[in-house]
């Protein structure tokens, strides 16, 4: 009688021997590779100043209640 444990183990590696399709018809890689950078210059790009977006969240909110409302057949009860 074969443990549960040793079955699982087989699905898995017969499992591990199907072929992948969607990655076979990506076909072969014929650009470049990536060039790679050093950290300092990646950690620069991460830290980019961001503008303040206080401003424009505050416009989408009142365009999504806008909308909301437009949507709205009557007023919800409070």
């Amino acid at each position: 009688m074969r443990s549960p444990a040793f079955s699982l183990l087989a699905l898995a590696a017969i499992a591990a021997c199907a072929p992948f399709p969607e990655l076979d018809a990506l076909g072969p890689d014929t650009g470049p590779p990536p060039a790679l950078l050093p950290l300092d210059q990646l950690v620069e790009q991460a830290q980019s100043p961001v503008e303040d977006r206080g401003a424009a969240l505050a416009a989408r909110a009142a365009r999504l209640k806008a909308r909301a409302a437009a949507i709205a057949p009557t007023p919800p009860a409070t």
